[in-house]
């Protein structure tokens, strides 16, 4: 399966797409005054992988408030939609820019570099997502075995134990 570069994450109010197509590419590049791979590179300063979770050290961080919001802001207008209790709605460019004022800028910070993070990693790296489970057509069903004293090699008798 070839990697995808769009990704759903839970954002605020929702479940959100994200993507940064080229259009939003080129504006965050303009808008941060350098290439996509110089944000990439401050945006994953002093975020580790460590026993299979990925932890943030703010003091070793250098990505700037405006790398994580802008970011955010143009995948959220590349994504174009989301799902806001069970709704679809519409992203345009002013409810991404609503959605970042309310869930970035007025909030701590963490949550928005591990965003902005999954975001640029999934349009440089590349994402695949989980296989969905189809479910199945009939329950599993599995063979009782007998636990009875004469079918089993571990059945206690109704003695105590160690008794003969």
């Amino acid at each position: 399966m070839t990697p995808v570069t769009a990704l759903e994450l839970h954002f605020g109010d929702g479940e959100y797409l994200f993507d940064l197509k080229l259009p939003q590419l080129a504006e965050l590049q303009e808008k941060r005054g350098c290439g996509v791979f110089a944000i990439y590179a401050r945006v994953l300063k002093g975020r580790y992988l460590l026993e299979g979770e990925t932890i943030g050290v703010t003091g070793q961080a250098e990505a700037y408030v405006e790398d994580l919001a802008e970011t955010i802001r143009l995948a959220l207008i590349g994504g174009g939609k989301g799902l806001v209790n069970g709704v679809e709605v519409a992203v345009s460019a002013l409810t991404a820019k609503g959605l970042v004022e309310r869930y970035v800028l007025a909030a701590p910070l963490r949550d928005a570099w591990a965003t902005a993070a999954a975001i640029l990693a999934a349009r440089i790296e590349g994402y695949t997502p989980p296989k969905k489970v189809e479910p199945a057509a009939k329950p599993a069903t599995s063979k009782r075995r007998s636990t009875s004293r004469k079918s089993s090699r571990t059945a206690q008798s109704s003695g105590s134990i160690g008794e003969p």
